[in-house]
Order: C-alpha cells, then structure tokens, then sequence
C-alpha cells in the first residue's frame, strides 16, 4: 500500500469535467452512437462545477444498486463446527474489506488497475489508449479500470439472477457502446460512495471507510477467481484452505492473477500457466514497491504447486460423507417446508439454500453418526450380493431431535454405482424416501397401547389359540359399513408357538401373534387408527390408514423414522415431539430465520407410556430381544418386527434417553426372508432378533457412553392389574346384544355351556350370569351365562334318586325349590311316597343338571 497514512483521493475539478466530457463525446462521435440515453447533461454538469463538484447522478442507478451476491450456504452439525456439506449457484463468501488481506488488495490494484487511488471511475489516459486502438485495428482492449469491471460484474449478476438472456448478452457484448455505459456508471458509482462513505482513505483503519475502499470491498466479493468460485474469501479457502485475510504475498499475487481469465489461469489444473501470470502479478506489485526486488525473486522461483493447499468445497451432500441421507432430507425441509417459502419472500426456500449464504445448525450428534455408520457397515456391506438394505434413526426423545439417520447404501443422486442410491430409506416419500416398509410386530405397542388406554391390563389372560375370525366379529365404529370385513381370517404364529392362554405381558414378550390378534378382536379398529396417529404412526406413501383387521400384525408401509417417533413418546413418558432436524439458521447477514418449531404434547397418560414401557422392558429380559441387552446392565426397552414372510425384519428399542430404531429388508420389492443369505450368513428364516437387534445393539453401545444410567418408571398396578369397576347387568339380553355391553365396560363374554329351564325369559337370551351384575371385578375379566330354555330337563318330571332335595341341581338359577313343588311336585320328589330316596340321605350331598 502506499506509504502515506491517507491513500491519495482528490475531487473532481472544473478540469476532470471538462476532460472527461470531452473524451465521452469524442468516444461517441468516434462510434457514431452519440445518443440521449447516453450523453450527459451539459446543465447538470455545469451547474456541478460551477459548485465544485460533480454529481453526474442524484442518486444511484438501480441496475446497480439492487443486487443481492449469491453466496454458498452451508449445513453444520449440531455443534456448528463439523461442515456437512455446501451449496452455490456461486460458490462464494461475502466479507468485509477487513478481512481480506491486505496483500490481495495490492495485488489485485497492481495488475488490474494501477491507477485506481487517482482516478474516480474512468481512466482517462487508459481510455484514450484503448480508444485508439479500436479505431485502428480489429482488437478490443479492455482498459477497464476497477470500478468498470465492478458495474460490468453488477450488471451480469443482476442479469443472472433475473434469468434475463438479452441482459447478460448486454452485459458481455464487446462493443464500444458498452464501454460507454460502463465508464458513465462507474462515474456515477464513485460519485455516490464517495458522497456516503467520504473520499479520505485511512490506510491504518481497516475498514471501509470511504468510497475507494468500498468500491476494492465489492469488487474483490464479486470477481471471479475460477471455475464457478466467486470473491476473495472462496478463491482462498479453495486455494490455499485459509481465510482471506491470512493470505501472504506469494499467495495474494497467484490469486489476484486468475480474474482476468479464470479458466487459463487456474493454479489447479494448469499450474505453469498459472505462475507464469503470478509471476507477472509480483512483478508488478515490484514496480509499485509493495515487495522488494529480494522478495520478488524469491517469490517467483517457487513453483505454484508447492504453495497450493487445495479444498475443494463440500459440495452438496454427496460430499457429506459422514451422513449424506440426512443432508439430503435437511435439504429437502429447507425446500419444501412452508416456514422457508413463505408468500411474498424474496427467495424460495431452494433460492435460499442455493444463493442465500445460509448457515444451518442441524440436530446431527457426529459422534452418534459415526456409531450408526459403523453399525451397519458391519451388518450389511452397501454392496451385498442379496440387495439388501438396512437404516437406523436415532432421536432425542425428550425433543425429536434427530441425533442420527444412516443407512447402508451409499448416497449417489444418480444411483449409478453398485450399492448405492438417492432414495432414504428412513424417511416418507415426500421427504425424498420410499413408500415405507411394513413394521411386523413393531406395531404391537400400539396395540397395547390401546388395550391399555380401554382399562384393560398386562396381567389380563387372553387366548393364544390360532381360531378363524369371521367378519362380524370385528368393531369400526367410524365405518359407516358395519360388514366392512367380509370372509374369515385365520392368522398364525411363527412354528404355532405360545397358542395357550397367557397374560398380555407375556404375549408381549413373546410377540404372540394369535393373541394380539385376539386383543384385537376385542378393541375397536377405529378406537387403534386413532391411537397410533397419536403416537405419530402414519403411511409413509402418505395415503390414509387402512381400517382393517390385519393392522393387528402391522400391515401399513411405515418408515424408520415414524416407528422411532413412536418409541420416543413412550421413552418421553407420553410426550410426543415431532422430529426436528434444524436448530438455527442465519443468512449471510448474521439474520436468524424461522425454522420448523418444536412441536412436544402429551399424547397418552404417563401411567400408560409406562405400562407399555414396562412390557418391552420384559421384551428384553425373557422374550425375543433377551439376547441384545445393553452393556453393563444399562436399562432398555425394545420390540422385535418381522412382517408377513419374513420381508422386513425391524428392532424399535429405547433407553429413557436415547431412542434407535433398524430396519432391514430388500427396499425395492417385498422380498421374502427365507433361506436367504446376508453379508455371507445364511438364514432359513429371517427374524427381528436375527440381525435388525444386534445391529440395534452395537450402535447403542457405542452412543450411550457419554449419556447417564437412567431408570424407568415402574408400571402401577392399575395399569399391571387394573381397577376393581361394575359388571353390568345383562340378564334377559341376546348374548350378541350382551357382547357389546360387556365389551364396552371392559369385560370378555364367554357361554358356560349351560341351558336353564325357565318360563320367565325368553328361550336364548341371557338368565344367568357370574359374576353378577354390578359386582366389582378387575377390568378384562371374563363374564360368563346361562341362557333360558324352554325344554323341562328330566327332574322336572321324575327327581331321580339319591339327590339332595335341599341343593338345586347345577344350573338352576332362581328360588330353591320352586313353590310349585308344593303343590305340583316331580316324581319320586322327597315326602311324596314316590320312587326317590325319601330322606335324601342316601344321595351325594348335590344336586345334578342333566
């Protein structure tokens, strides 16, 4: 820089005026376009320099003063200090003057524009040379000072960024003409930044402080220092992995050169090219006495390559190597979320992330990635001969916050390569994922869920035995079709295991598909969609939720991501929180913008997210996950889910702080899991415990070691074994009618098998029953009945020898004996002088039905 504490800046004299008004119309009448929209005012600058001043322009021209630079944004992790991955239109960096090097300022001044601290826009003797030599040879030099290639570059971008093609041909025509415009709005640009910033330059001070500088400041964020690499900022971080304003010399002078041809200058690909014009760039800064002759000589005997440290850019989340699907859905929600494209905004959400200079903040734990990452790899290779695929997501369950999403495919947007692909396996479709796979017995916790919110128990029996259910017998209260299932289901389980009667916390443990079927027999399906919508359960093709029978064993395509949510609200003691994976995001002027909030409600009573916790704790102690139990005793709670011939196999566990969820299955077609091998181990039959929970396993190993030992709440016995409530009374109903009222008080119906003769009920309905009506018992329990008959049983007629008279016969229900045996009574009845055995004392102490 100059020695002087003040750059030399003048102001524009009666003589710059007149020269410079001379020269414009010489120029023009030398290109035969002299014309009004280009001629200056001989009022305007008259009357300027009859003031002392020129203001060629009141105010600046729009074309240059409503540009906003596109710059790259970038995604971080939680921290802010891991770079995912970058985006550009223009790979570019806006910073103040300050921190750029001052060794840059001075290059770029030496090679591009000597005389830039003197002139006020328009080089006059550059002009004159440029001007002489279009006119006498077909060449067309430059001579644009710094400030001309400022509005050149202005008028470009603003053409770009409109998508206006007649504007950036306008803009790059080689014409007279276009120099023209050019020097009278770099007279003007000048005019007005030396009216708002002054026109004393403070060398010591470092920031902007007058028109110059700001004039250097803009043109070194704007100019082109390669291919697609915009400003200063992003030519140094790509060069040399440093900051702008750490630059040295050497390095400031093989930037400065590349602006005037990117391409022919690029120190990457063609470095001698490329120190050849450094090399004129020192000499240069030489003869302005910036170096030394010492230093110039050294400096261009060292070959470029030995000065390059070269970065190049995290472009897109294809350079995400750590999480790339999870990059690729942050993407997805800055596109299409409503809070990043909101109507009337300057830019849309892809704008944003493409121009905006974004920094987002996502909720990525790095730490747990890497655990995820590596627990799949050694599950399932990317390129695994069976075409295979396997994705965990990871949340914070006391906020969504999504601490990991992999997968063991790679990421490739063109899915060219074996092993790889674009789609996302964990999440819905319209977040850039597939139509979801089915869950299996992954879904039983809703189930439960539901069983539990009716009043009903772990401790409760329900039967295990395989039946055939027939359409009737199904409850949907929202389907306007009472017959809405027609036909018989007959489902199974896995080899016809468990099928006895067991509680419900043991068929849990066990995932006995007979008995949820059974559980669901007894719930209403519509009572079971509105429960797992609560829990965030939804289609991952986003279509509505099948009402049907089958929802029993988890027939709805669900993603990775959905079932993980479910698992965080019953680790959150009934808190749902919606997965979030962006914590801030700033533009490039520091500015926080809205993100999708954090959206956290309970959904189900805590003592209800216990029980079911209670239950898939007991998964892991004696069922299906007792061999993935965590290390050194840490607590979890998990389920098993293997779908319909055994096409993808899940595992959903939980600590009370940290929630994970594996899936695995063939992603592009229902595959069956059977005599199938698998990262080169055979499986007659693919479970949940074969590979989904050892996966689970290993990634939360890895992940909890820096979290606390935390406990579950124990399960009360409301929940363990319910609430004594009235039996309601169903004498004399149907037992189709009595099944109703039973059900909906949280009882089972079962027949006893037994008739009663009677005149007072009508024969079939309902004229017994136990436990008697609006006797107290646990929810669940069985109510059992007799219904009437019409048919007198045989001791009606002849009592038959050897009964106690005193004790009705089995089945009898009402006052004993009837009254009418005194006037009316059977045969052989006690104290008639019949055939029976008068005394009674010779019988078995009870009387017997027939």
């Amino acid at each position: 820089m100059p020695s002087s504490s003040s750059r030399p800046r003048t102001k524009v004299t009666f003589v710059h005026l007149v020269t410079a008004l001379a020269l414009f119309v010489a120029l023009s009448i030398m290109g035969g376009f002299l014309v009004a929209g280009l001629a200056l005012p001989a009022v305007t600058v008259a009357g300027s320099a009859a003031s002392g001043s020129a203001e060629l322009f009141e105010e600046l021209p729009e074309e240059l003063s409503a540009v906003t630079l596109p710059q790259q944004s970038n995604i971080y992790d939680r921290t802010g200090k891991h770079l995912l991955a970058t985006f550009y239109d223009q790979n570019r960096v806006v910073v103040p003057l300050e921190d750029i090097s001052p060794w840059l300022q001075n290059a770029v001044v030496s090679i591009e524009d000597k005389r830039f601290w003197l002139h006020h826009g328009v080089d006059g003797e550059g002009l004159l040379r440029a001007a002489y030599v279009n006119l006498t040879s077909p060449d067309s030099p430059g001579a644009s000072t710094l400030t001309q290639q400022l509005v050149k570059n202005t008028l470009l971008q603003k053409a770009i960024l409109s998508d206006d093609e007649d504007a950036q041909d306008s803009a790059t025509e080689v014409s007279l003409s276009r120099k023209i415009r050019e020097w009278r709005l770099a007279l003007a640009l000048e005019e007005n930044l030396d009216r708002e910033y002054g026109v004393e330059c403070d060398e010591t001070e470092p920031k902007v402080d007058c028109g110059k500088e700001q004039v250097l400041e803009q043109y070194l964020n704007i100019a082109q220092f390669g291919a697609n690499t915009y400003g200063a900022e992003a030519a140094s971080q790509l060069y040399f992995s440093k900051s702008a304003k750490d630059l040295n010399a050497i390095e400031a002078a093989t930037i400065a050169g590349i602006t005037q041809n990117p391409s022919k200058w690029d120190p990457i690909r063609y470095p001698q090219n490329a120190k050849a014009r450094r090399d004129t760039v020192l000499y240069q800064m030489y003869q302005q006495e910036f170096i030394t002759a010492e230093e110039y000589d050294e400096y261009s005997s060292i070959p470029v390559e030995e000065t390059l440290k070269v970065s190049n850019p995290k472009f897109s989340c294809v350079a995400a190597q750590d999480a790339p699907f999870f990059c690729d859905y942050v993407t997805k929600i800055i596109r299409r979320d409503d809070v990043f494209n909101k109507d009337g905004a300057e830019l849309t959400g892809a704008e944003l992330l493409s121009r905006g200079g974004l920094d987002v903040i996502t909720t990525l734990d790095l730490k747990k990635q890497k655990a995820a990452n590596s627990a799949l790899a050694d599950a399932l290779p990317a390129d695994d001969p069976s075409g295979w695929a396997m994705a965990l997501v990871s949340l914070d369950p006391s906020t969504g916050q999504i601490l990991a999403m992999a997968q063991s495919k790679t990421f490739d947007p063109s899915a060219e390569e074996e092993g790889s692909t674009a789609i996302n396996y964990s999440v819905d479709r319209e977040w850039g994922g597939s139509r979801g796979f089915s869950p299996g017995s992954t879904f039983k916790p809703i189930i439960l869920t539901e069983w539990l919110k009716s009043g009903r128990t772990l401790m409760e029996n329900v039967s295990g035995a395989q039946k055939a259910y027939t359409g009737d017998s199904w409850n949907a209260k929202c389907l306007d079709n009472p017959m809405f299932y027609y036909g018989t289901w007959e489902p199974g389980n896995v080899e016809n295991a468990y099928t006895y009667t067991q509680t419900v916390l043991k068929a849990t443990a066990n995932s006995v598909n007979t008995a949820y079927v059974n559980m669901t027999n007894q719930l209403d399906l519509c009572n079971i969609r509105d429960t797992a919508d609560q829990l965030g359960f939804h289609r991952a093709d986003g279509e509505d939720f099948e009402v049907v029978p089958s929802i029993a064993l988890g027939t709805q395509n669900a993603s990775p991501l959905t079932m993980a949510q479910v698992a965080q609200v019953y680790a959150n003691e009934g808190v749902r929180c919606d997965p979030i994976a962006i914590l801030s995001v700033t533009d490039a002027d520091g500015k926080e913008l809205d993100v999708p909030q954090q959206n956290c409600e309970r959904v189900i009573d805590k003592e209800i997210a216990d029980g079911v916790a209670y239950a898939m704790q007991e998964v892991m102690k004696t069922g299906s996950g007792q061999y993935v139990n965590l290390a050194d005793g840490r607590p979890s709670a998990g389920k098993t889910g293997t779908a319909n011939n055994n096409t993808h196999t899940w595992f959903m566990g939980y600590t009370p702080n940290l929630v994970a969820t594996v899936w695995l299955g063939n992603p592009n077609e229902d595959e069956p899991g059977q005599g199938i091998t698998l990262n080169g181990t055979y499986y007659q039959y693919l479970y949940g415990s074969s590979l989904s929970a050892p996966t689970w396993k290993a990634y939360m190993d890895a992940a909890v070691t820096d979290l606390p030992v935390e406990q579950f709440s124990d399960a009360n016995d409301d929940v363990l074994y319910g609430e004594p409530i009235p039996v309601p009374s169903i004498i004399g109903m149907t037992p189709e009618d009595a099944a109703g009222v039973v059900s909906s008080a949280g009882f089972t119906l079962a027949s006893s098998g037994g008739e009663v003769y009677t005149t007072e009920y009508a024969p079939g309905t309902i004229v017994s029953q136990s436990p008697s009506a609006y006797y107290k018992t646990l929810p669940g329990s069985t109510v059992s009945y007799s219904v009437a008959t019409d048919v007198q049983p045989e001791w009606y007629t002849k009592w038959p020898k050897g009964w106690d008279p005193t004790v009705a016969p089995d089945g009898y229900t009402g006052e004993w004996p009837p009254a009418w045996f005194e006037t009316n009574p059977p045969a052989g009845w006690p104290g008639t002088g019949g055939d029976g055995d008068n005394d009674g004392n010779n019988g078995n102490g009870r009387g017997r039905g027939n």
